[in-house]
């Protein structure tokens, strides 16, 4: 599997990746002034859809979902019932109209593209007052005991000793600071919240399945046994306990 290539993912994507909180959700919407069914939304590297119907669900009626992989804009369009309209875009080059988004957000993605070019990007698109969002929702394996043990199978057996997209290191270590020395944004605030979530075999299965990096790093037979491996450590459970933290970074031109 090629590194951030989604295309052979897109079904277990949509089905099992988890969402994210609604209270981070609505924070970021009060950064904006106006009222949701007002806010002109644009939602960049947008998967399948999942933060997208996040803002649909709170009340955002004109959003534009951005995503450069044919087969999850195809799952988009299916997951959302064609509820908005998905472009064939990146974060460096979204093609949308200049000056123009009241709200632009990247949902476990803002790690992918070239990180000033996609700035540079959003600049170019929002309006004057326009709010860039970054959000993430990592796992915290460390509350959990099956997830600890599967955290130590890939440290120890797989030696798996970082992640491209956890949303726990890489550009989220520095994001506050990259993002004032762009000069793009005033100001910026971070918030995060925890959900507790009770996933049962085949929804956690089918959430690691969807990962592309684990796979990208591992190749298919190492990962066909890694998650045999997975499989014999929640077997036992009637469901696994799964804490989710979702991490927005909210930028204010």
């Amino acid at each position: 599997m090629i590194k951030g290539d989604f295309s052979t993912l897109a079904n277990d994507y949509t089905k099992y990746r988890p969402s994210y909180n609604k209270q981070v959700v609505k924070t970021i919407l009060n950064n904006i002034n106006k009222k949701s069914k007002n806010i002109l939304a644009a939602d960049i590297g947008a998967g399948t859809g999942i933060f997208t119907k996040c803002l649909i669900e709170v009340g955002i009626k004109d959003i534009v979902a951005v995503e450069p992989n044919d087969n999850m804009r195809n799952a988009g369009n299916d997951y959302l019932g064609r509820k908005i309209q998905f472009f064939k875009g990146s974060g460096e080059n979204t093609k949308l109209d200049s000056n123009k988004y009241d709200l632009v957000t990247m949902a476990s993605s803002f790690h992918w593209p070239n990180t000033q070019e996609a700035l540079l990007e959003f600049n170019r698109i929002l309006n004057d007052t326009g709010i860039f969002a970054a959000i993430w929702n990592p796992r915290l394996t460390e509350r959990s005991e099956s997830e600890t043990q599967v955290q130590n199978l890939l440290f120890t057996k797989y030696r798996v000793a970082s992640r491209v997209s956890s949303g726990l290191s890489g550009i989220t270590n520095k994001l506050s600071e990259i993002l004032y020395k762009s000069k793009f944004f005033r100001n910026v605030t971070y918030v995060d919240a925890i959900d507790v979530v009770k996933r049962s075999h085949e929804e956690y299965m089918g959430a690691w399945r969807s990962v592309n990096d684990i796979q990208a790093q591992l190749g298919k037979e190492k990962f066909s046994q890694f998650l045999c491996d997975v499989e014999q450590i929640i077997n036992k459970l009637s469901y696994v306990e799964v804490h989710y933290l979702t991490r927005a970074w909210i930028a204010r031109k």
